[in-house]
């Protein structure tokens, strides 16, 4: 009893130092009506489905999700928004002229907004291994008459191949880690980032967004080129559910060894409508980080935006060997595969 006091307290400290006194209000408030949300959310779902109409507009963006979707669709479909704190952060950076490499595009919510913010001389290059999403991801463009984005159905990893990918029944949940949870499993291509991107002749790369639910470790060893050539900045999602805290530990340890550090932090717990009002991305350090218990919880997640200070240094390329020591050392395991 005396622990659950104590973690609800830290959550409560924690919503109060990024929002202040009403974020506080509006977190107990939503906290109350979670229940209705989801009957709510479920509700809403179903009207459409029976109507048949699986098209919605996002953000002034036409977006087609599928049918059997128990993930991002519902969420459309209801609050018209995804991650909203992270969208705010997205909207807040990007510029026209910008790149932009989208590792995880699922039906296209970034990849559509990424698009607009950079415009016309911008790129974003979208990558979406799972043949429904990628469908979806390339309707999606196609309704919404984007020339900017350049689409690939292919795995990001360390190495050229093919790799399992785990099926589950919400779109925006599919991986390449092995997961807790009830999945089938399909045979996808997998490249490296630093090959794909060989073939797009960008001159520059300002954003790397990581939507990888715990292949990220593997994405780092196969991107070295990207990161020494262009030093982007990177926005990850970490789920602890799904590798584990020292294996995140190791992962933000490796980031920090190649000149990256921790520019904004993103609860997921909260970044969902309703409960993102008067709350703000937060500023921690990556020694925070690794010490903070949202990590250690196999049931948050959080979303991490990494930059380096002086991007015009180069960064320093790590080998296979050095990677897995500092994997090691924190306890992680080099084989994320």
């Amino acid at each position: 009893m005396i622990r659950l006091f104590a973690k609800k307290w830290r959550a409560a400290e924690r919503v109060y130092r990024a929002g202040g006194f009403f974020a506080l209000l509006w977190e107990l408030f939503c906290q109350g009506l979670k229940p209705l949300v989801v009957v709510y959310d479920y509700a809403i779902w179903r009207w459409y489905s029976i109507r048949g109409r699986f098209c919605f507009t996002v953000l002034g963006h036409r977006i087609s999700v599928l049918p059997k979707d128990k993930g991002i669709a519902r969420e459309l479909a209801a609050h018209r928004i995804h991650e909203p704190l992270a969208t705010q952060l997205i909207e807040s950076y990007l510029k026209p002229g910008m790149n932009v490499v989208d590792i995880g595009s699922n039906i296209g919510y970034y990849a559509l907004l990424e698009a607009r913010l950079v415009g016309a001389q911008g790129r974003v290059i979208a990558i979406e291994p799972v043949p429904d999403n990628f469908r979806q991801l390339s309707k999606n463009i196609r309704d919404n008459g984007y020339k900017n984005i350049l689409k690939y159905q292919v795995a990001i990893g360390d190495q050229k191949g093919t790799v399992p990918m785990h099926i589950s029944e919400k779109s925006n949940w599919h991986c390449l880690s092995p997961v807790p949870w009830k999945t089938t499993e399909i045979l996808v291509p997998v490249t490296t980032l630093d090959a794909l991107l060989a073939t797009c002749r960008l001159h520059s790369v300002d954003l790397v967004r990581m939507d990888l639910e715990g292949y990220e470790v593997v994405v780092i060893r196969g991107m070295q080129q990207t990161l020494a050539k262009y030093s982007p900045k990177l926005l990850v999602e970490l789920h602890p559910q799904v590798i584990g805290t020292q294996a995140i530990v190791g992962y933000l340890r490796l980031l920090k060894s190649l000149g990256y550090t921790l520019e904004w932090l993103i609860d997921q717990e909260r970044d969902r409508p309703l409960r993102w009002l008067f709350l703000e991305a937060e500023r921690v350090t990556l020694d925070e980080l690794t010490a903070d218990p949202r990590i250690r919880d196999d049931k948050r997640a959080v979303t991490v935006l990494l930059s380096r200070n002086s991007p015009n240094l180069g960064v320093r390329s790590l080998d296979r060997q050095e990677m897995d020591a500092t994997l090691l050392s924190a306890g992680g395991s080099p084989d994320m595969g």
